[in-house]
């Protein structure tokens, strides 16, 4: 199968309305009280001939002319509109996706899908908590405080952020995703490795383009939290609160506490991380002597920067230097 194919398989297994009933009677599913609503615990993963799966990852297509009722499962959700249109509702908010939009729901969220239609094709990644395994992280970028948000805010039990929006512009992740729907409807050699490789590419990209809001974005409807940490990383060297709040035009009172809220960090824990970020990158490339390095990424205090860095790293910066140098 090729990019030029997929759409008409997808039409082709497109199904119909859900008989609800039938599925509550087949399936029992467990249902919960949060927040005093009764939600409907979905821990089974299907693939798109609507037959149980049990794999790492699986991709299912959601059915047009049937509301998916309020419910959360034990795993990550990434929902897909390829074509169309779609509403989520979480956590009492409309999302509102259109084609070529993508929203990653974090496990043990309630959430309900409002009814597409025909003509709308919306598709279900799913990811098992084990998938997002340590040695898959690692190939994402680690010298950069985004990505480490992205990743922490989906794989802790911290119940901050429940989901991330991503509104990218052109077809770079339409043309990603339909590679990833190619070979898995059309397995073949090596076509998990290869799945692995596009899905590191997929993420990588949406976290270049920046086009990304978080579940509490209505407090920073015009300043996205992506926007705050993308300034930490330019300015680490001299960054203060007070600049960073006269760029954005917030106290820098309430900056910090959005900052918090937002990633579970205070400003200068964020401004540590990504300088000590920096010098772990000095350190593996270039042969600076450590004092320099320190100087380079805004430490004054020799001292205080082993110190930081081995809280961090759990080894000095010498011994990170011997392992990691190119």
């Amino acid at each position: 199968m090729d990019r030029l194919d997929l759409e008409g398989y997808l039409d082709a297994y497109h199904i119909g309305p859900i008989d609800k009933e039938r599925v509550l009677k087949e399936y029992y599913p467990l249902t919960v009280m949060v927040n005093e609503e009764p939600v409907y615990l979905f821990n089974r993963a299907f693939d798109i001939n609507d037959t149980p799966i049990d794999e790492n990852i699986s991709i299912s297509q959601q059915p047009y002319g049937s509301v998916i009722p309020l419910h959360m499962h034990d795993y990550i959700e990434l929902m897909f509109v390829y074509r169309g249109k779609c509403t989520v509702l979480i956590k009492g908010k409309k999302v509102n996706l259109h084609k070529g939009e993508l929203i990653l729901i974090n496990k043990e969220v309630p959430h309900s899908v409002a009814a597409i239609t025909k003509e709308d094709i919306v598709i279900n990644i799913i990811l098992k908590q084990d998938y997002l395994s340590p040695s898959f992280l690692r190939r994402l970028s680690q010298k950069s405080i985004i990505p480490q948000f992205m990743i922490e805010s989906l794989v802790s039990h911290r119940k901050l952020n429940q989901y991330l929006i991503f509104r990218p512009e052109g077809n770079k992740v339409t043309e990603i995703m339909e590679n990833i729907m190619c070979e898995f409807f059309n397995r073949d050699f090596c076509s998990s490795e290869i799945i692995d490789s596009y899905l590191i590419v997929l993420f990588s990209t949406l976290i270049r383009y920046n086009h990304y809001q978080t579940s509490y974005d209505a407090e920073v409807e015009n300043n996205s939290l992506i926007d705050f940490l993308k300034y930490i990383e330019d300015n680490y060297r001299d960054c203060s609160l007070v600049r960073m709040g006269q760029t954005f035009g917030f106290n820098p009172s309430y900056l910090s506490t959005l900052l918090k809220k937002g990633t579970g960090k205070s400003f200068k824990e964020l401004l540590q991380m990504q300088r000590l970020n920096q010098a772990a990158l000095y350190l593996s490339n270039t042969d600076l002597p450590i004092p320099e390095i320190a100087q380079e990424v805004g430490y004054s205090s020799v001292t205080f920067f082993y110190k930081k860095f081995k809280e961090l790293f759990k080894e000095t910066p010498s011994i990170y230097k011997e392992k990691h140098k190119q």
